[in-house]
């Protein structure tokens, strides 16, 4: 059933690096240093991303392949409708970053946020679960959306210290503790979900090295390498940036690992 929740993965993923974007987005212009080449840049990754994600919306299971995989097809239909809400929003972020206007930017950003995490809520509903509605399922997309998309803003933010080598260095840690912040709350999150005994069934070698990969890169050294590049933005953003690369990959690897687990056994990491 791994690969008939592929495309849900997937899907799931790019929306978290597209909504976390969008958070991102917001939260550097709300500092007011925002450069704009790198507003415009994050919004045609975030639009990317989000129009990959609708683009996999018919390879979603039905009928008895969902049924076997434990899958409730009905939220999962109404992610697929909601998916072209977001799509719509992000686009419009993109287009305010063309514009003069901030307010009309910040407006834009935080209501494409939280559109995008009320429509990874609706997903999480499909997970295979005894109880769907779950708080921690919910949190752990909203986070992973934060971690991810954070990771790739500031990432991206980064490299415009190499053109601007004056440009003051204190949104490049924003966008960093942003990522450990949200980082430290996936932590407590799983920490939650392991004491309840969510982790406690029996399960595949697979799924074992699935969640290794979770806690360990996704979880401990992507919470380490983003410590790291939020301390050394202010001495060296080169340093800073180089790190952040290696805080996505870590993101990712983590993120993809843990939605497998979230929609092959319903547990909310």
């Amino acid at each position: 059933m791994a690969i008939a929740t592929l495309p849900i993965v997937l899907a799931v993923v790019l929306t978290e690096l597209a909504v976390g974007g969008s958070f991102v987005m917001w939260l550097v212009d709300r500092g007011g240093r925002a450069p704009s080449g790198f507003l415009k840049l994050v919004g045609f990754v975030n639009a990317g991303a989000i129009a990959a994600a609708l683009a996999l919306v018919p390879t979603f299971p039905g009928g008895d392949l969902a049924e076997r995989a434990g899958i409730d097809t009905g939220p999962l239909s109404a992610f697929g409708q909601a998916l072209i809400v977001v799509t719509i929003l992000v686009v419009i972020q993109l287009v305010t970053a063309f514009l003069p206007v901030r307010g009309l930017r910040l407006g834009a950003g935080i209501v494409t946020f939280f559109a995008g995490v009320a429509a990874l809520g609706v997903i999480a509903l499909a997970r295979p679960a005894q109880s769907p509605i779950d708080p921690f399922a919910f949190a752990a997309l909203a986070l992973g959306a934060v971690v991810l998309g954070g990771a790739d803003g500031a990432m991206l933010l980064g490299h415009w210290y190499l053109v601007t080598p004056k440009l003051s260095p204190g949104p490049l840690r924003r966008a960093s503790l942003a990522v450990v912040v949200g980082v430290a709350l996936q932590i407590a999150t799983v920490a939650i979900v392991a004491l309840r005994g969510d982790l406690t069934a029996t399960w595949e070698t697979g799924l074992f090295v699935a969640l290794a990969l979770r806690v360990g890169v996704g979880l401990f050294m992507t919470l380490l390498v983003a410590l790291a590049a939020w301390w050394t933005a202010g001495m060296n953003t080169q340093s800073s940036t180089g790190l952040l690369y290696v805080a996505l990959g870590c993101a990712f690897a983590g993120e993809v690992s843990a939605r497998v687990i979230f929609f092959l056994t319903g547990v909310p990491i």
